[in-house]
C-alpha cells in the first residue's frame, strides 16, 4: 500500500518558523519510527520534509517533497496526497494545527488514519476532555476553566498546589505548577502564556506518576496496545516544562484500571480512528485521566520494540474496519531524547558523520545539525530488554555507542 506519512514539525509545517530542537527531535523520531514500521510491513512510504533537514537523515521512502515555504507546503500536500492510498498525520493540537492539516489532506480525497475533523477538534481541547471524563464517572481533579482572568478570579475555589495549562496544547507546553495565589499570578502572566489561545484550564495538582495508555481505534471499537510511563516535568517560576521520554510497558497498581478507563473513553468517541494516546496521572491504585491525544504519540517509539514493527504497522487495519486484536508485548523499552550527547565542534564534522549514528541499533532517529551551524537536533534512543533494568542498561549502552562514534570525529 502507498502511504503518505506526514509529520508536521520535521515535515515542513514550520518551514517559515524557527524549529524547537526538542520538538523537532520528537517529531522526527515518530516519523522515522512509523516509516521503518511501514517499510518493514511491505508498504511504500512517501513523505514531506523541512528544507533544513538534509536528505541523508530521512527514512527510506519512494517519494519525498522538500518544503521551504507555505506555497511549497500546499504543493507537497496535494502531490503526496494524490499519489497515496492512505495517509497518517502526526501533528500537534496547538493553534488548531492537527485539524487544519487533516482538512487539507482530506480535501484531496485521501483516506486518513486519524479521527474525523470534529472528533479531532473535540479531543484537542482539554476542557472538552475533562467534561467527558466527568460524564463517564471517571475520577477528575477539581477543575475550572476560562480566560486567564476567569481562572485567576475563581482560583480560591481550588486547593493549592494547582496546575495551569492552555486548553489546547501538546508536549507539556506551558504547563506549570503553582504553589499559591501569588505564584499562580506570576505564572499566568509569563510572556509565553500571553501568546497562547484565550482558554486555559486550572486543576488541583495530583501528586502522582505521569502515564499514558496507547490504543488503536476504528469503527467505534478500540484495542489497548500498552500502558506507558511518561517522564514529564511541570514548569515552575525557575524551570521549564517538558516531555522527556518514557517506558513501555509501565507496571503500576493503577495500570489495569487506566487501560480499562482508556478503552471506556475511546469507545465513547465512535469516530476515533488509528492511534490514540490518553494521558493519566497514577496515584496509588487510582488513575486520573488528564487529556486525549487524537494522534500518534512519542510512546510509539517504545512500542516499535515491544510489539515489533509489524505490530505497530497494523494500524493500517483501522482504516477499513475494527482495530487489530490485543497484541502481546515482549520485554520492556525505555526511550528518551539523548540530551547529553557528545557535541562535535562544527569545524570537525561533516553531515555524513552524524548520519553514521543512524546505523547504531536502538537509535530511533539520528542527530542532525540545523543550518545555523550551532543547533543540533539530538537523537531519540530506545533501549530494550526483558526487564526494565535490562532496558535501561541497553539504553545506556546505546548512548555510549553514540558518544564513541562521535569521539572518533572530534579527536
Amino acid at each position: 500500500m502507498r502511504i503518505f506519512l506526514y509529520e508536521h514539525i520535521s515535515g515542513g509545517g514550520l518551514a517559515n518558523k524557527a524549529l524547537s530542537p526538542s520538538f523537532a527531535a520528537q517529531g522526527f523520531a515518530m516519523l522515522c519510527t512509523m516509516a521503518r514500521c511501514f517499510n518493514y510491513a511491505g508498504h511504500d512510504v512517501s513523505l514531506s520534509y523541512d528544507y533544513r533537514i538534509q536528505e541523508q537523515f530521512l527514512p527510506r521512502s519512494i517519494h519525498r517533497e522538500e518544503i521551504s515555504d507555505e506555497e511549497s507546503w500546499q504543493t507537497a500536500i496535494e502531490v503526496l496526497s494524490d499519489n497515496a492510498e492512505l495517509g497518517l498525520v502526526i501533528a500537534p493540537e496547538d493553534e488548531g494545527i492537527l485539524v487544519e492539516v487533516l482538512q487539507a489532506i482530506r480535501s484531496r480525497g485521501l483516506n486518513v488514519l486519524n479521527p474525523d475533523t470534529e472528533t479531532a477538534a473535540f479531543c484537542s481541547d482539554k476542557i472538552n476532555s475533562a467534561s467527558l471524563f466527568e460524564e463517564l464517572s471517571l475520577p477528575v481533579p477539581r477543575t475550572i476553566f476560562g480566560t486567564i482572568n476567569d481562572i485567576l478570579n475563581d482560583s480560591h475555589d481550588l486547593n493549592f498546589p494547582v496546575v495551569i495549562k492552555p486548553a489546547i496544547s501538546s508536549g507539556a507546553t506551558c504547563t506549570f505548577i503553582a504553589s499559591n495565589t501569588g505564584n499562580l499570578m506570576e505564572l499566568a502572566h509569563r510572556p509565553e502564556m500571553k501568546d497562547r489561545v484565550a482558554s486555559f484550564i486550572l486543576q488541583e495538582y495530583i501528586d502522582g506518576v505521569h502515564a499514558s495508555v496507547s490504543l488503536l481505534t476504528g469503527n467505534g471499537k478500540s484495542s489497548v496496545l500498552s500502558v506507558n510511563r511518561q517522564n514529564v516535568t511541570l514548569g515552575t517560576s525557575v524551570s521549564t516544562p517538558g516531555y522527556h521520554g518514557g517506558e513501555c510497558p509501565f507496571d503500576h497498581p493503577a495500570a489495569k484500571k487506566a487501560a480499562a478507563d482508556a478503552q471506556k473513553i475511546a469507545d465513547s468517541l465512535p469516530n476515533l480512528c488509528g492511534y490514540v494516546g490518553i494521558d493519566f496521572v497514577f496515584k496509588g491504585k487510582e488513575a486520573f485521566p488528564m487529556e486525549i491525544n487524537p494522534r500518534l504519540t512519542v510512546s510509539s517509539i517504545g512500542l516499535e520494540r515491544t510489539v515489533g514493527p509489524k505490530g505497530l504497522a497494523s494500524i493500517v487495519e483501522c482504516a477499513s474496519g475494527s482495530p487489530p486484536k490485543k497484541m502481546t508485548l515482549k520485554g520492556c523499552s525505555v526511550f528518551e531524547e539523548y540530551i547529553d550527547m557528545k557535541r562535535v565542534p562544527e569545524s570537525k564534522y561533516n553531515i555524513d558523520d552524524y548520519a553514521r549514528v543512524m546505523v547504531i541499533p536502538g537509535v530511533s532517529s539520528p542527530p542532525f545539525p540545523l543550518p545555523d551551524g550551532t543547533t543540533i537536533v539530538r537523537p531519540y534512543v530506545c533501549g530494550w530488554g526483558l526487564t526494565r533494568d535490562a532496558a535501561r542498561d541497553n539504553l545506556s549502552s546505546i548512548e555510549r555507542s553514540i558518544d564513541k562514534r562521535l569521539e572518533g570525529i572530534s579527536a
